[in-house]
């Protein structure tokens, strides 16, 4: 309930929508992200369930793109966003542990970004690369 006595709008009962894809989102989350299913929260209505039906069980299983351009892309949107203390680090682990970019391939996107999205941005994507990798950045000693 809100502080108004109304009912929360995202967590209000009534159908769920998505339901249908809770079963293929947690088993394309699991894969994308590597990570087991188990560890996927799936608390009914809250961001992360929307997240493993909708972002999982939907998008990255829509034609048209493979899982490793999908991954590309998330990637690129990330490193814009400067989402590099928790998605982006956690998206180029993913993609790294699933084989489907090298750390070489991870680099050469950032200077793809670099070009595009200027110098900080892509410093900022690399910084996730480091940490992925386990190498020590300089900008983590400033």
């Amino acid at each position: 309930m809100s502080a108004h006595g109304a009912p929360d709008p995202v967590r209000a009962s009534g159908p769920d929508h998505f339901a249908h894809l809770a079963e293929i989102g947690r088993a394309t989350q699991a894969e994308v992200m590597r990570v087991p299913a188990e560890a996927i929260p799936s608390e009914p209505g809250s961001l992360s369930d929307l997240a493993t039906k909708v972002v999982f069980g939907d998008l990255w299983n829509r034609p048209g793109l493979s899982v490793r351009e999908r991954r590309i892309i998330t990637l690129t949107v990330l490193a814009m966003l400067q989402s590099h203390q928790i998605h982006g680090h956690l998206h180029v682990k993913a993609a790294l542990d699933s084989g489907d970019l090298t750390e070489d391939a991870l680099r050469e996107i950032a200077v793809q970004i670099a070009y595009y999205a200027g110098w900080p941005v892509a410093t900022s994507f690399e910084w996730c690369v480091d940490k992925a990798t386990g190498k020590t950045s300089p900008v983590e000693d400033l």
